[in-house]
């Protein structure tokens, strides 16, 4: 008899804690991958506003929706991803429904893995492996970057909260956590 197929998650539940210091694999949330349309600005920044009442965010920032169920990250002049707060959110299909051609959608979450860090050790153990001024008044909340961390790719969004949400590739997941874990290890 076949076994069914179960679905895994890298890190799937992972989780520590330092002091007063945590460190967690964000599940269930899903990472849309949104590019505008050549001359559709006005349109992109409508339907925006319309379907969730975001706005528009410059490269490197991030806007969060009416309702806070969704951030928008400027990663470049028309790329954005849109990041649901909840697991709830619409599918890809759904959202570029809500949107039509004001903008093309791509479902990424499961390309990337999002750790989230939060407590006094975060931004030492974040200027170890991070080379990215991250103190909070050249990086405020809702400010995002592309950056490396012990060379893998890596996004990071300093949150409205005092922490930092880490996206890196799937692939690297398993490297990735042990950098941060590792980089908190050695503050402590």
């Amino acid at each position: 008899m076949l076994k069914p197929l179960t679905a895994t998650y890298p890190l799937d539940g992972r989780s520590t804690t330092l002091g007063d210091t945590a460190l967690w694999v964000i599940r269930d949330r899903p990472i849309y991958s949104l590019s505008v349309p050549l001359g559709e600005d006005a349109r992109f920044e409508a339907a925006l506003q319309g379907s969730f009442g975001l706005s528009r965010p410059a490269p490197g920032a991030s806007t969060v929706s009416a309702n806070g169920d969704c951030r928008l990250c400027g990663l470049a002049q028309d790329q954005f991803f849109l990041i649901a707060q909840r697991a709830e959110q619409p599918d890809a299909s759904a959202l570029a429904a809500l949107l039509g051609t004001a903008a093309y959608v791509t479902d990424q979450s499961d390309s990337w893995v999002s750790l989230h860090l939060k407590g006094a050790l975060a931004l030492p153990a974040l200027e170890r492996i991070c080379p990215i001024n991250l103190a909070p008044s050249a990086f405020p909340a809702g400010a995002l970057a592309r950056t490396s961390m012990e060379h893998l790719g890596a996004i990071i969004l300093a949150d409205d909260e005092g922490g930092f949400t880490l996206i890196s590739a799937i692939s690297s997941a398993e490297s990735f956590w042990h950098a941060v874990e590792q980089s908190l290890r050695n503050v402590m």
